[in-house]
């Protein structure tokens, strides 16, 4: 958990954090499978980026990258102890549902600059099919792109 803290408290960049977060290996591929199944067991988790990514992923990497969101609070681990074995389930918080916009401008980046004008993933189950896209040409009058001063940012915190 301190590896956390002190990885938000060194950064200074709100959107260097978000880039930060992503970049680290399979937080993206977690987030795509969260964002298109409401709720997933570890075991299905571990097994669907396997099968739809096409990297095998072992339990004690995924339960670390887990680990890392939970403490971020982007998702929810429940713990169901009325089974046996014991079933650990998986969802998104509020603050990770809204990478479903970040996900929908990077489709949107990609359709206009990728040159993949058509679906090619090698599986049905891809973010391509929950997220909407942004279209690039359009989202300059929605963007605020006005700079934000140091000290507005330390009072809204």
């Amino acid at each position: 958990m301190n590896e956390v803290k002190e990885e938000v408290e060194d950064e200074e960049c709100s959107a260097m954090m978000v880039i930060k977060i992503l970049s680290r290996k399979w937080t993206t591929n977690i987030l795509c499978e969260l964002l298109m199944h409401s709720e997933m067991y570890f075991s299905e988790l571990q097994s669907n980026i396997e099968g739809n990514y096409g990297e095998k992923i072992s339990a004690r990497v995924l339960s670390e990258a887990l680990s890392r969101l939970e403490e971020r609070t982007i998702i929810q681990r429940n713990v169901i102890s009325d089974t046996m074995p014991v079933r650990v389930q998986y969802s998104l918080l509020p603050k990770g549902e809204d990478f479903k916009f970040i996900f929908a401008m990077f489709k949107g980046w990609g359709l206009k600059h990728g040159g993949i004008k058509s679906k090619k993933c090698r599986s049905f189950s891809c973010i391509h099919n929950t997220v909407p896209y942004v279209e690039m040409d359009k989202i300059e009058d929605c963007l605020c792109f006005d700079p934000i001063i140091e000290d507005e940012v330390e009072k809204s915190s």
